[in-house]
Order: structure tokens, then sequence, then C-alpha cells
């Protein structure tokens, strides 16, 4: 019985999770507290070109997975700087999934889905100012329908997922800082689960992040990202990380090794440069380096950009 969970009451996909990505009950890889070591000097060797772009006296950077996505295109980036953070549906949404999930572990899945749910609504309306301002503004069918998708995502959770019980070692958005250079620039992440615990002896934790939407090829370089902030916190590499898609009840996962961790040292130093360029030092308009995606749907500049219009231009003729 893996952690106390009687495996012939679980689903077939809840085996699955269980065997495959939790690897419940099975060896963990020795600890490398070198490996750890060595990336924690690395980092702070390939940031020393970011930080010293910081004018006297000007505020550290602070980079979060949010910020380094931000910074495939310099526009997005900016738009990022300059907007206060507004809260959508599909941000209610995922907020009320994790917050259920967790609840649901707390009751080991006792509860109704519908009372987790009402639970998960009347905490995120008491997390502060903008989330109960946005909730109040909400007309009372669109409110419905995000209890609705929650409680669904809840339930798929719960039938594909093996059951979080109460006494396993899992942790809820966890939060992972790295302080560089004397604060010129600050690194945080907060994965949605932690699996294990840090150990002397073995590489335990596991990181899993979950998704309400689509994949993105943004999704395992997010998952590096917290594999690197876990090992500057914990001075110990973490197991594995992944990215748990809930509409799909499917995962990518990845063990982590040196070339994981130095692939996530290059991507953070590479970024944490072009940001501080940004914030400290903002070229003319016409010199940033522009890139339409998915993500101008969210900035604000994109009504005006013209990398964004040319893109449009493209597209139209194309379906012409």
């Amino acid at each position: 019985m893996p952690w106390g969970l009687d495996v012939d009451l679980l689903t077939p996909a809840q085996r699955r999770a269980l065997d495959d990505l939790l690897c419940a009950g099975g060896p963990r890889p020795p600890a490398d507290d070198g490996l750890a070591t060595r990336i924690r000097d690395l980092v702070e060797e390939r940031t020393e070109a970011a930080a010293a772009l910081r004018p006297v006296g000007a505020r550290g950077l602070r980079l979060n997975k949010t910020a380094l996505d931000a910074l495939d295109c310099e526009g997005r980036y900016l738009d990022h700087l300059e907007s206060r953070f507004a809260w959508t549906p599909p941000t209610v949404l995922g907020t009320l999934v994790h917050r259920g999930i967790e609840l649901d572990h707390a009751g080991d899945r006792t509860v109704e889905v519908d009372e987790v749910v009402a639970q998960a609504w009347r905490d995120f309306a008491g997390a502060g100012d903008s989330a109960g301002a946005y909730l109040a503004e909400l007309g009372g069918v669109e409110a419905h329908g995000l209890r609705a998708d929650a409680g669904a995502r809840i339930a798929e959770f719960r039938e594909c997922f093996p059951p979080l019980l109460s006494h396993w070692p899992v942790r809820y958005e966890v939060k992972l800082t790295a302080r560089l250079h004397d604060g010129a620039i600050e690194l945080m992440g907060k994965p949605d689960l932690v699996f294990g615990a840090a150990s002397a002896t073995e590489r335990r934790l596991l990181l899993v992040d979950l998704k309400t939407g689509r994949r993105s090829h943004r999704d395992r370089a997010d998952m590096r990202f917290y594999a690197l902030l876990a090992t500057l916190k914990y001075r110990t590499v973490p197991w594995r990380v992944a990215t748990y898609y809930l509409d799909e009840a499917d995962w990518d996962a990845e063990d982590v090794d040196a070339d994981a961790l130095e692939a996530a040292v290059r991507g953070v130093a590479d970024r944490a440069v072009t940001a501080a360029r940004l914030t400290w030092a903002p070229p003319p308009p016409d010199a940033l380096r522009l890139l339409a995606g998915p993500s101008c749907r969210w900035c604000g500049r994109a009504p005006t950009c013209p990398t964004k219009a040319e893109a449009d231009a493209e597209w139209a003729l194309r379906d012409a």
C-alpha cells in the first residue's frame, strides 16, 4: 500500500499517476550537494552582468515566472512593468481550482465538490480588496459559470489523480525566493504542489504545477525555473518537476539533472540582462525587439504594436 493507499480502489488514471508521475514508494536519487553548490555559484556568476546595470539607489529587479515569460517580447515586458494586475475569468478559475484541490486534500475528499467550491469562493473573496471587488462586479450567470467550471475540474482531478490524503507530504504554493547580488536581482516563484521534503541523503522533492488551460511551449522552462529556485532555497536538487494538465489528465515531467538546471540558469541570466536594460535604461520604441504571438491577447500595447499589425495582415492574406 504505497503511501497508505489501497491501489485496488484506484481508477486506471489514478493508478497511472501514482505509478508513473509520483512513483509512490519507489527509490529516489541520492543527494548531490556538489551539484547544488555548483548551480548556486553559476547563477551568481551568470547574473553579474544584469546586476551591474542597476543604477545607484534603484530598486532591484524582481523576476517571477510571469515576468520571465513576458520577456519573449520586449514590448510585452514593458507592458508588464506598466500594468497593474487585473483579475480575469481564467485567473479566477485557476485560483478557485488550486484552492479547491488544497481544501480537498485537507478533507481527504470527504466533502462534496459543491461545498469545496463554495469554500474556495469565500476564501478568494476574502483574500484581498482586488479579489473581493472583482467578484462583486461579476454578474450572476458569469459567477455561476466560474463555480461550475471550477467544480468540474476539481471533480475530474478527483477521478484522475490519486487521493491526496491528509497525511501525505504535500505542500501548496510554497514560496521560493532567491536574492542575488545584495538584492539587485530577486527571483521568485510558487509551484502549485510540492511533494516530499528536503533530505540530507536523497533528492525527494517533486514540484508540480496544475494547468487549467492548454499546453504552452514555455511550460517546461517554467518548471526548470522552479527547480532552480528550489535548489537555491533548499541547497538540494529536486528529484522531478512536472506540469499536470487538468483538462487532459496528463502531464509533462522531467527528472532534474545538471543539464536542466544549467539550461534554467542560462535562460534566467539572459532574460535578466534584457529585463535590466528595459527596466533601468529602456530603448526608444523603434529599437524594441517585438514578437507577435499568443501573449498579444494580454498586452496593452497590442493595439498600437507595428509587429502585431504586420502579423495580423499576414494572417488575413492567408485566410483570404
